[in-house]
């Protein structure tokens, strides 16, 4: 088996690994869910599976984006065929995981299975972590998943992270007064600030894919972003789940400001009618600065790491 950096060569095998997950194939007719082959749905309907990595097409722009951004798509290679892939980010934290190597996807064709292949994709992410000089090795695995990267060494817990929806109907509103500047494109603008939401990210994978967009209609597209001067940077999503609700992402200058910050966000995200909003956030930030707002708490999640240095 080998194992290496992907190339754009690599995409038709990175799609059949991922693609290997899904049973049934289906499209929408009518509201309802109708069974159909993988041919004869339209690249739009393939991503509704599972992103892009369900086309040649969509995974060709994802895996693109990947290495413009100068980050690290690996590939196991058996067989002579891509077997599995693992996505890494090197970032830096301004917490316990500091200067990281970030697992953001890990998949393992279903015939390749209990055969160490994850494993050993694992273990050439850490070496690559050791030469870029990482203090750590961090994931947010699937809660399925968490016993499979304990044994792979990734076994300290670094934060809990809560999924809260917000009712924008019952959140008090604030008019904003400040100017609206565009959302920063350098990323030197928001590397100071706190990152609030999607905390499952770090702040840096957040604000790399934030501009990674597909021209299409199925994918959950930006409705609005912007930066606030002196209160911080956000982007409004709509909830892939619902087109009523949204997913918030922003980033604060100080944690006391959250409250008004959200506040004027839902009051922007009324305005286009949303009416509930999504964040994922760190279990002492709810605790200290959301739940005062009567915020409905859903599933939990965990971020975890081993220490390299």
């Amino acid at each position: 088996m080998e194992i290496r950096l992907a190339s754009l060569d690599d995409v038709k095998g990175i799609v059949e690994v991922h693609c290997s997950d899904v049973e049934k194939w289906f499209r929408v007719v009518g509201g309802r869910r109708v069974e159909a082959d993988y041919g004869s749905l339209s690249v739009g309907e393939r991503f509704l599976h599972g992103g892009p990595w369900m086309s040649i097409e969509t995974c060709a722009i994802h895996l693109n984006y990947l290495l413009i951004s100068k980050q690290y798509p690996l590939v196991a290679i058996a067989d002579g065929k891509v077997v599995g892939e693992l996505e890494l980010f090197i970032c830096s934290e301004d917490n316990v995981l500091g200067k990281t190597a970030f697992i953001d996807i890990l998949v393992v064709h279903k015939d390749y299975r209990r055969k160490g292949i994850g494993r050993a994709l694992i273990n050439y992410a850490r070496r690559l972590a050791v030469k870029r000089e990482c203090d750590t090795l961090s994931v947010w695995p699937e809660e399925k998943a968490i016993p499979f990267y304990r044994k792979c060494g990734l076994s300290k817990e670094a934060y809990k992270v809560i999924h809260v929806v917000i009712n924008l109907e019952e959140l008090k509103s604030i008019e904003l007064l400040l100017p609206l500047e565009p959302f920063p494109r350098n990323y030197k603008l928001l590397e100071d600030m706190v990152f609030i939401s999607p905390r499952f990210f770090p702040s840096y994978v957040a604000w790399v894919k934030s501009s990674w967009e597909y021209a299409l209609k199925e994918h959950r597209f930006k409705v609005l972003d912007g930066f606030i001067p002196t209160i911080g940077a956000f982007i409004v999503e709509e909830y892939w789940k619902n087109r009523r609700e949204a997913v918030f992402k922003l980033w604060v200058e100080h944690l006391k400001l959250l409250p008004v910050f959200l506040k004027i966000l839902g009051s922007l995200a009324r305005e286009r009618g949303y009416i509930k909003a999504h964040l994922y956030v760190e279990e002492g930030v709810f605790d200290t600065w959301i739940k005062p707002l009567k915020a409905e708490t859903k599933e939990k999640h965990v971020i975890l790491y081993e220490k390299l240095r």
